[in-house]
């Protein structure tokens, strides 16, 4: 048996159908683009806060944001610090300054931070920093399989989230972690290229302490250092007479401390003096005018500060004997010209000299007094306008037979402020100056590969 309804009773039913049909389009439609534009807002959260690599900046950006997704009266992030603590960052809200070095006490948070599971809390839990809120929505931040933290949203009224909302907070969750992941990677970067550079200014300093500023510029640049020739250089030895025999009256460390003062005081006046400290060997100490940068003045310059080591020694040999304590004697040998400079070693560098002009530099320091400046005759061609010289006539050096040898006295008594010649007035400075080379004699070496 078959039954209809009446046609009246039928349409009423097709037109409420319809009009539930309709209603029911209307209210997804309505759902969807609401979620499309939270959606949306979410993206627009996302670039806001990749545009950035600080974190401070990035909080604040979905601080100011953030609200156009969730509504909640308090918002915050729990990230770690470099304690092993937990902080909290306050976005929105109330003021929350705690620190946590157990999950235990955060409650709902610390669940999430050690189970990395979302939390939608409908009613007021019992503890925590967020225990005053009736709804909750914790969130892991996540990246790199590691939990880096928790975004926290909360209110007042019971049930306020929904699936929807834990779905919206996921999505700014995985963006805040990609964009908190690269800000730690920004720092940790910075942190590394910072003590990148602490330690090349470390290498640089060690290197300068080894090589002039410019043999040590063109090292790092080139990877080596072409050997220069120097048609005029200045060479200077100084030596302690009776060095061993002095020493053994000295404890170790009495006798390094001493040595150390001396050097450490003939550096100053070398460096003064525009000289190149090459070396100390036991108790000689070797230095250079002339290089690596070429000058005329090179062998005044060297006399200049063979003075001011002499006149050193004579104070400190004062004060020694005041002391009754053992003092040494120095004698200082110059010459000067050619010789050729370079640097030799590939782990440990060391800038050099070699010529004949090395080896009658040392003579002129074997063969002198005492107490005295001992210069060859180049040397004295070259200051004896300057200074106040006596011939020692010719004196036989060892492997090198006789040589012309002088003794520096001081500074000429018309070009001294003092009487022992040792500073030098306006009228010497002003001969000095006149001495320094022009610029089209200002070059004299020659690379040797050009030769």
């Amino acid at each position: 048996m078959t039954s209809s309804l009446p046609v009246s009773i039928g349409t009423r039913l097709e037109q409420q159908d319809y009009q539930q049909l309709l209603f029911l389009s209307r209210r997804l439609l309505a759902e969807a683009q609401a979620l499309s534009s939270r959606i949306a807002a979410v993206n627009e959260i996302a670039i806001a806060i990749n545009r950035s690599l600080k974190l401070d900046e990035i909080l604040r950006v979905v601080s100011k944001q953030a609200k156009w997704l969730l509504d909640f009266e308090h918002c915050s992030v729990c990230l770690s610090d470099t304690n092993d603590y937990w902080r909290i960052v306050k976005l929105f809200g109330p003021t929350v300054e705690v620190k946590f070095s157990d999950t235990t006490q955060m409650g709902v948070v610390g669940i999430s931070l050690k189970t990395g599971q979302a939390r939608l809390i409908h009613e007021k839990p019992i503890r925590g920093f967020l225990s005053q809120y009736q709804s909750q929505i914790i969130i892991p931040l996540e990246c790199d399989n590691r939990v880096l933290g928790t975004i926290n949203f909360a209110t007042s009224a019971a049930r306020s989230y929904t699936q929807e909302d834990l779905r919206i907070g996921y999505l700014l969750a995985v963006q805040l972690s990609a964009a908190i992941r690269n800000a730690e990677r920004f720092e940790e970067l910075n942190r590394l290229y910072l003590e990148l550079e602490k330690e090349k200014r470390k290498t640089d300093e060690l290197l300068l302490n080894i090589l002039p500023i410019d043999i040590a510029c063109e090292l790092k640049q080139t990877g080596a250092v072409k050997p220069v020739y120097y048609e005029s250089a200045s060479v200077l030895f100084t030596d302690f007479k009776n060095f061993t025999k002095l020493s053994e009256q000295l404890t170790p460390q009495e006798l390094v401390d001493e040595l150390d003062y001396c050097f450490s005081c003939f550096d100053q006046f070398t460096e003064a003096h525009g000289l190149e400290k090459l070396k100390t060997i036991g108790d000689s100490y070797m230095c250079v005018g002339g290089i690596p940068t070429h000058n005329k003045t090179h062998a005044i310059d060297a006399v200049l500060a063979a003075i001011n080591i002499r006149t050193f020694m004579e104070w400190r040999k004062k004060e020694k004997a005041l002391l009754n304590q053992p003092y040494w004697d120095i004698r200082i040998g110059i010459h000067s010209g050619p010789l050729l400079a370079g640097v030799i070693g590939h782990k440990k560098f060391a800038y050099d000299v070699w010529g004949d002009t090395v080896n009658t530099a040392s003579r002129m320091e074997s063969s002198g007094l005492t107490g005295s400046i001992n210069i060859s005759l180049s040397t004295f061609e070259l200051i004896k306008d300057l200074f106040l010289v006596e011939s020692r006539g010719k004196v036989n050096a060892k492997n090198k037979g006789e040589i012309d040898m002088y003794i520096v006295k001081g500074i000429k008594d018309s070009l001294a402020i003092d009487p022992t010649g040792l500073l030098p007035n306006k009228e010497f400075n002003d001969l000095y100056f006149t001495i320094q080379p022009d610029t089209d004699t200002l070059i004299e070496e020659s690379l040797i590969d050009q030769e």
